[in-house]
């Protein structure tokens, strides 16, 4: 017979009616009961809160889990600057790691880089320097060596016309490809494991990973998922690829996700209808970068449709969101509104989306994956997106606000590692959003990356904790619906449990 647990001595935020609760009793993987004043019966655990605040643990609608690992263990350069320091830190391993890898790093840093400057710091090594949005990326020599690139897009050169080691979307996805098809299968594995880690450490018991196919290939998949099985987190892997028939074989119900209409604001690759201003750098297309064509598009929208996946599209430009809105207003013709709609497809990102835009994925019952820190890293009057085609296109952007209001199906997600894999983080950018009228209160903001997070996945429903909802649960040291943006970023996960089972920390402290 399961055994029963108290939570007790602090404050539980339900997401249902009452919102607020003493304590809530769990059997086993699932909520029993919650309620105010005396518990009732003699449960088998007691587990006093300390006065913290238990809730639904969160899940993140959208991360790459093998990258996040690598940047766990390896070289994070978020913030910085100097050029010196990147060369610096990579330096400092070349003596010991053969494949060196690095990233989120933002240019302009304060000179700018290339292979040379790597391959003076790593000297033979293969060296990868990620962009944050990572979809460029800097490579050393010995890496470059190692491509085919013959007519490819996004390869930067210089006055000689050599290459200079900056590849962009198609290009650093065979840097992306050669990498993970060189990295020991035990590095693999470790990178999937600290990202775990790291999900629970912030209350997290379910993603949505993102798996590029394409940058990654099918054995890394393997690795994934092998890890994904051995875990208590929850792991719904959306696939990239146009392989419906071998993903329908692999039992999967989703399809997609990360699958590129275009690429993104800070490599200049994002798509828009109207260029960029200013101009991007020399080589690059004015408008950003296409991945495909409408027949493309509508094809692998068709098939996966009839095959009953679940499809994702990366779609960041207004020019891709138009694209991905009018090829599933094309499968609609055909296949019939009402079938669209039962699947509740999805946009990831979604960025520079129009009143126009967010009515027609009203209408397709399409599902919105957001990405709220893009707003406060990247938005403002002189943030990034500004800087790339002016405030009064970029005040537009990441309206979550303006989405809800229409009625769509909205989730959060980090996109880890372009953000941190981090939902206080999320939940600070949605109330802190740089126009604020599309500023989210506390609940809501709570709300996206709980249960709006899991109905993006198949799982409405599922959240709120009420009698025979999974015990997914995340303890922390303050109420984030209580407390201040900057007081919401200081928040200290006290304890993470998934099916009932505590996975952080590691000991669990009870008292009979």
């Amino acid at each position: 017979m399961a055994l029963t647990t108290l939570f007790r001595g602090g404050r539980v935020r339900t997401l249902a009616q009452p919102a607020v609760s003493d304590w809530l009793l769990i059997e086993g993987g699932a909520v029993v009961a919650t309620g105010t004043g005396e518990h009732p019966g003699r449960p088998d655990r007691v587990l006093d809160m300390g006065g913290g605040t238990l809730l639904p643990a969160f899940c993140d609608a959208h991360v790459h889990l093998p990258a996040t690992g690598l940047y766990a263990s390896g070289l994070d350069f978020r913030g910085v600057t100097s050029a010196r320091s990147i060369l610096d830190a990579f330096s400092s391993q070349a003596a010991a790691d053969a494949l060196l890898f690095g990233g989120n790093f933002e240019d302009p840093l304060d000179r700018p880089l290339s292979r040379h400057e790597l391959d003076a710091a790593v000297g033979d090594r293969p060296a990868l320097l990620a962009r944050a949005d990572m979809h460029s990326c800097i490579v050393s020599s010995a890496l470059l060596n190692g491509l085919n690139l013959a007519g490819l897009e996004g390869v930067d050169v210089d006055e000689t016309g050599a290459p200079t080691g900056y590849l962009r979307e198609q290009a650093a996805a065979e840097a992306w490809k050669w990498f993970d098809a060189n990295l020991p299968r035990r590095a693999q594995v470790d990178a999937v494991r600290a990202a775990v880690r790291l999900a629970y450490s912030k209350g997290i018991a379910r993603v949505n990973e993102m798996f590029v196919v394409e940058w990654r290939g099918w054995s890394s998949l393997e690795v994934l998922l092998e890890v994904a099985d051995e875990v208590q987190l929850q792991v719904d892997p959306f696939i990239a690829t146009t392989d419906v028939a071998r993903v329908v074989d692999m039992g999967r119900s989703r399809i997609g996700g990360d699958w590129f209409l275009d690429g993104s604001f800070g490599s200049h690759t994002a798509w828009l209808s109207e260029p960029y201003d200013p101009p991007p750098p020399a080589g690059s297309p004015s408008a950003g970068i296409s991945y495909r064509s409408d027949d493309e598009v509508i094809d692998f929208f068709s098939e996966a449709q009839a095959a009953g996946l679940q499809t994702g599209v990366h779609a960041i430009g207004d020019a891709a969101i138009e694209q991905a809105l009018g090829a599933w207003e094309a499968v609609a013709d055909r296949a019939g509104l009402d079938a669209v709609r039962a699947l509740r497809h999805r946009i990831e990102h979604f960025e520079c989306s129009s009143d126009d835009h967010i009515r027609r994925a009203g209408r397709l019952n399409l599902g919105i994956s957001l990405q709220p820190a893009f707003d406060r890293f990247w938005g403002g009057a002189d943030g990034l997106y500004a800087r790339r085609m002016g405030w009064e296109r970029a005040r537009w952007m990441n309206r979550a606000a303006t989405m809800l209001g229409a009625g769509l199906a909205v989730g959060a997600g980090s996109d880890s590692t372009v953000t941190p894999l981090d939902p206080f983080l999320q939940m600070a950018s949605l109330r802190d959003h740089h126009v604020p009228e599309e500023r989210l209160d506390p609940d809501t903001a709570l709300r996206l990356h709980t249960a709006g997070s899991l109905s993006l996945s198949g799982r409405p429903g599922r959240g709120p904790l009420v009698p025979g909802a999974a015990a997914d649960l995340v303890l922390v040291d303050r109420d984030p619906v209580a407390s201040s943006v900057d007081e919401l970023l200081a928040t200290e996960v006290l304890g993470t449990w998934i099916g009932g089972v505590r996975v952080w920390p590691d000991q669990e402290r009870e008292q009979a």
